[in-house]
């Protein structure tokens, strides 16, 4: 997820809106692949971030 924040802020440069909204978004973007993450180990699911 981090890796992919960052390849979107260095595509776009640090003064572009796609990189303002992304840092802005960032909290949020990784809490809900956190959350996915848990319910699905928690259903059993055998998942691997690539």
């Amino acid at each position: 997820m981090h890796d992919r924040i960052e390849e979107i802020q260095k595509r776009y440069g640090p003064d572009d809106l796609v990189t303002f909204f992304i840092r802005q978004a960032k909290p949020e973007l990784v809490a809900a692949v956190e959350r996915t993450e848990e319910r699905l180990r928690a259903a059993g699911v055998d998942y691997t971030a690539k």
